[in-house]
């Protein structure tokens, strides 16, 4: 069986186009790379038609509409993108399978409920003490800075710097970099949590990450997102839906534009520093 065909060779090549822009596109290449291997698999070697979009979109019976919705929207995209070069191309039609998206309602936290969370990280595993002081530290920067989860997971000693009273957020959202100012509260704590990681596992390279988790393990995202879950239930266990740790995002801008508009600012003329 080749390795590549048309259409396979056509999705590399709006990969490629598409991350030279500054878009990730990690979830829609795996799933463009999918179907490529499934044209593969059928033999298939020519052009992308409406029929194998839907064909490859609705492949398994135990797929969600929202999941076969997704498929095909990103097929859609990648079609549109693609019939510019190839007029044999055909452009599946969108919404066939419903709405490929809705969006969550955000949860704004209380004061009460982060300083609970916080609290809470105390009962965690953690045969060192790091694991507790990291969920509890890293809950407190995202709801004091607004940062994203992976942006906080991704953090290097030498991106926080709190003698310039900042964060230095490296390569973010379309690739750019951005300064994220810190409350001498939040230096104070920073400070504290880095002397304290330093106390159980050593003087540590500028280029190391500046959250860890146990033994002084890499505390990634994942491991971010299921220390959240374990405590989550101890202090929402009445809210319909769980909320998330992304929402603490939602917060810190909710918290910031309420805080403008109480003290008079002009909240349309400062919205673009959220």
């Amino acid at each position: 069986m080749s390795d590549s065909n048309r259409i396979t060779r056509q999705i590399e090549e709006y990969i490629a186009y598409k991350r030279s822009l500054g878009y990730g596109i990690k979830i829609e290449a795996q799933e463009l790379r999918r179907f490529a291997k499934y044209t593969r698999d059928i033999g298939y070697d020519g052009s992308v038609t409406a029929e194998l979009a839907m064909q490859w979109s609705s492949l398994d019976s135990s797929f969600t509409r929202k999941y076969m919705a997704r498929r095909l929207e990103t097929l859609h995209t990648f079609s549109v993108y693609i019939s510019a070069f190839d007029t044999k191309a055909q452009i599946p039609q969108n919404g066939v399978f419903g709405k490929a998206h809705m969006r969550t309602n955000p949860y704004i936290y209380t004061d009460d409920e982060v300083m609970s969370l916080m609290r809470c990280a105390n009962d965690l595993h953690s045969p060192d003490g790091i694991r507790t002081r990291t969920v509890s530290s890293a809950i407190g920067l995202m709801c004091a800075t607004g940062i994203r989860v992976s942006e906080l997971t991704s953090l290097r000693i030498t991106d926080v710097r709190t003698e310039g009273g900042y964060l230095f957020i490296c390569s973010s959202m379309f690739k750019k970099d951005r300064i994220v100012p810190l409350h001498p509260t939040v230096i104070t704590k920073l400070s504290e949590y880095r002397a304290f990681i330093e106390s159980k596992i050593g003087v540590r390279d500028k280029e190391d990450y500046f959250f860890v988790t146990s033994y002084g393990g890499r505390f990634n995202t994942r491991a971010f997102e299921y220390a959240f879950k374990l405590i989550r239930p101890q202090v929402l266990h009445d809210v319909a839906k769980p909320p998330r740790l992304y929402d603490l995002r939602h917060t810190f801008a909710c918290n910031t534009v309420k805080r403008w508009y109480e003290s008079g600012e002009d909240v349309n003329r400062k919205l673009y520093l959220l």
